[in-house]
């Protein structure tokens, strides 16, 4: 790619490659002029060689001035001369006259009224009897062919090599916005780990309180640790989130996926809910994203629970059919009171039905007949069951 746009470029001064393109036509037509039989003296044919090949060299500032350069040195040859010519030149610069008028020619109006050039020069030099024999319209329109043919291979170049600038130019754009994007995504992130962890903070707390007044000083000094390890978690999380927020060029960790699904329920245990897990075999591989989504799906569902419900039976469903990750977080209606409420955004489950909506499943959520809750989701995995 890097390649094409370079030889799209347009510079002041004629690379080495354009230099090494005029040498080469220069030996040829030179060596036609020597060794191939032609019309009219042989210091003629050296003379008129250098017409066919030096103004290459300025064919990217003057693509248009070339082309006429060559056409008119092929009018002059065959005008001044009497006989056919035996050999290639100048219709090899005649085609790559095309090709840079292509390619090269600004304005881009002024390119198209040039393509008709290298077939007006060779039709010229027909009728002046510098072509062998004569031209029959099949002739003409093979040549015409051909030369068109150059002309659209140069302008295919063009336009290809002006959208890969236009996409290289863009490029710090998106790059930024992609940036941006996934901050903010991360972001959101932050709800759900706050939420989490002060409900399991706000729970402990309680339970801790509660012992201190019944002088059970030993269980509450466990729900009391059990509150400092949560609020550190939270902190080295939030910690690393805000971090990257405030990064120039952040370094993104792995996030947490179903690998991590025994951390999560241990959690969930400390802060008092006593939760069961059912699990099948799951792919090797869940697309990333799903695997956030449905991590967080059920660090909400249970959140929700300890909230709602306090120190209940719940159970996290987990498993694969038909390509897609059936997620089921069900708890027990509350006993006596409910549970410990905490103050928060109030979007949890909007935020799960966003997650399972972005990775194009669904989500439902509601009460039980008995009292109690449920939480399922379905998201696509792309891999059919096993």
């Amino acid at each position: 790619m890097d390649a094409l746009v370079q030889l799209a470029e347009i510079r002041r001064r004629p690379p080495p490659a354009d230099l090494a393109l005029a040498g080469g036509l220069l030996v040829w037509a030179l060596l036609e002029a020597a060794f191939v039989a032609g019309p009219g003296p042989d210091w003629a044919r050296y003379l008129a060689a250098p017409a066919f090949a030096v103004p290459f060299v300025w064919r990217r500032r003057w693509p248009v001035a070339v082309l006429l350069v060559v056409v008119g040195a092929l009018v002059v040859r065959a005008a001044t001369t009497s006989g056919a010519e035996s050999g290639a030149m100048p219709f090899p610069a005649l085609l790559l006259g095309a090709f840079s008028v292509a390619l090269y020619g600004r304005p881009a109006w002024l390119a198209i009224a040039a393509a008709p050039l290298p077939i007006a020069g060779f039709a010229s030099a027909a009728a002046l009897g510098f072509v062998d024999g004569d031209p029959t319209p099949v002739d003409v329109a093979i040549l015409s062919f051909i030369s068109l043919g150059a002309w659209t291979g140069g302008w295919v170049v063009r336009r290809r090599a002006a959208a890969l600038a236009r996409a290289e130019a863009a490029a710090p754009a998106l790059a930024r916005d992609a940036v941006a994007a996934e901050r903010a995504r991360m972001a959101r992130e932050l709800h759900d780990i706050v939420a989490h962890s002060v409900s399991i903070i706000a729970v402990q707390a309680g339970a801790a309180e509660a012992l201190l007044d019944a002088g059970d000083r030993e269980k509450a000094r466990a729900h009391v640790q059990a509150v400092r390890h949560t609020a550190h978690e939270a902190l080295v999380e939030l910690r690393r989130l805000l971090g990257v927020l405030r990064e120039e060029d952040p370094e993104y960790r792995p996030q947490p996926g179903l690998a991590r699904l025994d951390e999560l329920l241990e959690d969930a245990r400390r802060a008092g809910l006593r939760v069961e897990l059912e699990q099948d075999d799951l792919p090797e591989r869940i697309p990333a994203g799903v695997d956030l989504a449905a991590y967080r799906i059920v660090q909400e569902g249970l959140t929700n629970a300890r909230r709602h419900a306090g120190a209940v039976r719940a159970v996290v469903r987990v498993r694969h059919d038909g390509g897609r990750l059936e997620l089921e977080v069900l708890n027990d209606p509350a006993a006596g009171r409910a549970g410990t409420e905490s103050a928060g955004s109030g979007h949890g489950l909007a935020g799960m039905r966003e997650r399972a909506r972005l990775s194009g499943g669904t989500l439902e959520a509601g009460p039980l007949g008995d009292g109690g809750f449920r939480v399922h989701a379905s998201l696509p995995t792309g891999e059919p069951a096993a």
